[in-house]
């Protein structure tokens, strides 16, 4: 930990390859927080990977200061530097000849640990990283792409660094293994807090990814940095705004969470309560239906035609076919909404507890929060 929860810090640090005309990193500003995960994207030439790599000393700095956790890093041998650093690189990288337990235990062995205890660590990052145990012992050819992407990372993880660098990590797998590989990382962080970079050519990675995403131009001028909602809702220029593409407002309602809008009670009645209130709530709402409840618990609904009965409780309820949970995305919710017949979505908590009704006018009223 850092006095001041910075875990990376760029000042003015630039490269400029011997030969090039103009550097392939710039004057760059850029901090990274602890125990988040923050996003390098940009089009190719804009030095994202370069910076990676200065950061674990692959490549060394032309200019200016860089810290990891406090500490210049010429300041360390490179050795001692890359102790704190795991790294996953494009192409995983795996050795061939080596079996995957042996890929894992890699940075261990190097470590001078003894067999019980490395052994022990490989387990450990095995259900870690959800690997079958039986693949322990077989070679890197036998295993899918994505399954040995998941080696990368165990093996990255193996010596336990605080820091871990991911080179285009899901680049080589198809769309749904990635999807997959994607959903992964961000629980195997709710587990494990590391401080994450990932470099990527792909913004709709960056922003399901990212606490922090900062887009760079040629050059490795940084052009916007901050989290994925804010840099949807105010790109800071035209190329900010052409890189995150069309469709901002939708990419926003994938990160609000139903539980972000403000919800409406709705056409909704107690079970206690007779036809006439029934229908002045349905006429204040200009609904032919109306929502049934019992204190917390939302039961059914029921149409103006077949109301009968003193109360809701001699009515045979219909079930809600579109709920969500506050945690839903506002996307989620309303890709549903448009797909339901009443053009709304039952609100509740996992305990089946009402909160509320979400309509497509309050899905909008997210987005101007």
């Amino acid at each position: 930990m850092t006095d001041d929860g910075v875990a990376i810090r760029l000042e003015a640090v630039s490269k400029t390859f011997p030969g090039a005309s103009r550097p392939a990193v710039g004057s760059l500003d850029l901090t990274v927080p602890e125990g988040g995960i923050t996003v390098l994207v940009g089009p190719s030439g804009c030095g994202k990977t370069t910076t990676l790599k200065m950061i674990n000393r692959l490549i060394e700095p032309s200019g200016g200061r860089l810290e990891v956790l406090g500490t210049e890093i010429r300041e360390l041998p490179a050795h001692e530097l890359r102790r704190q650093i795991g790294y996953v690189i494009q192409q995983i990288g795996l050795f061939p000849h080596k079996t995957i337990a042996e890929n894992i235990a890699t940075v261990p062995k190097l470590l001078g640990w003894d067999k019980a205890r490395t052994r022990a660590r490989v387990e450990e990052l095995t259900e870690l990283v959800g690997l079958d145990p039986e693949h322990l012992p077989r070679y890197p050819s036998s295993l899918s792409g994505g399954q040995q992407q998941r080696v990368g990372v165990a093996r990255a993880l193996a010596a336990d660094p605080p820091i871990l660098l991911m080179d285009e990590p899901y680049s080589a797998v198809d769309p749904i293994v990635r999807g997959r590989l994607q959903d992964e990382l961000l629980a195997l962080q709710s587990e494990v807090h590391k401080t994450i970079v990932v470099v990527t050519h792909d913004i709709d990675e960056a922003i399901k990814l990212g606490d922090q995403i900062a887009i760079l131009e040629v050059g490795g001028v940084l052009e916007q940095v901050g989290p994925p909602e804010e840099l949807l809702r105010i790109p800071a220029n035209d190329f900010v705004a052409g890189f995150l593409g069309q469709e901002r407002g939708l990419k926003r309602l994938g990160l609000l969470t139903v539980g972000d809008a403000d919800l409406i009670e709705g056409p909704v009645v107690s079970v206690d309560a007779g036809a006439d209130e029934a229908r002045r709530v349905m006429a204040e709402h200009d609904v032919d239906w109306v929502g049934v409840r019992d204190q917390r618990r939302l039961l059914g609904w029921v149409a103006a035609e077949s109301l009968n009965g003193s109360t809701m409780r001699g009515v045979a309820l219909r079930d809600f076919a579109v709920t969500v949970t506050p945690d839903a995305t506002l996307r989620e919710a309303l890709d549903v909404i448009v797909g339901a017949q009443s053009r709304v979505a039952m609100v509740q908590d996992d305990e089946k507890g009402y909160l509320g009704m979400l309509t497509i006018d309050q899905v909008a009223g997210g987005l101007e929060a």
